[in-house]
């Protein structure tokens, strides 16, 4: 069982990494972040828009409504301007999720209704949330490795070393 300050935690590690991947990655320009590097979804776009797709499937699973079906492959935010403004607009929901999601709220059980199941499993909410962040930082691992062969240091990935996370002075 996780609690709210995890997910708070998360959350502010989540929207800091977002922050440099995004940042570099307006930097890199269209081109450079549309070219085939061999990612499982090919480009830097395609993994970034990926994880997009499925943070809005988890989270609208989490209201109880079973998101409706994408394909992975296909891109749902071509436009880098719409990408950076739906990352965003779901780093600010995780965020609030620190804030507004309870203990109890994360220990209810919900069923993954789906016709592709024909006995859909039940589990608890928190276990999606904690689906949400290690899906994102699988594949952001992607886009800082595809950035490393391009010659970029991406700089610091661990939680503690976060800035204004408090865990060491100065």
């Amino acid at each position: 069982m996780i609690t709210p300050d995890y997910v708070a935690e998360m959350a502010a590690y989540s929207r800091w990494q977002n922050d440099t991947i995004y940042r570099i990655c307006d930097e890199i320009g269209q081109e450079e972040r549309l070219r085939d590097r061999g990612l499982f979804f090919g480009s830097i776009h395609h993994t970034l828009d990926h994880i997009c797709l499925v943070n809005r499937s988890i989270l609208t699973f989490l209201d109880g409504v079973m998101p409706e079906r994408a394909s992975p492959r296909q891109i749902v935010w071509s436009d880098w301007e719409d990408l950076k403004r739906i990352r965003l607009m779901q780093d600010d929901i995780l965020s609030a999720g620190g804030r507004e999601w309870t203990e109890a709220w994360l220990a209810e059980k919900i069923v993954m209704k789906s016709p592709r199941f024909d006995d859909p499993p039940t589990f608890a909410r928190w276990v999606m949330v904690v689906q949400i962040f290690n899906h994102q930082t699988h594949h952001r691992s992607q886009v800082t490795s595809a950035l490393h062969a391009m010659g970029i240091d991406y700089g610091n990935t661990d939680i503690p070393w976060r800035l204004g996370a408090g865990y060491f002075a100065g």
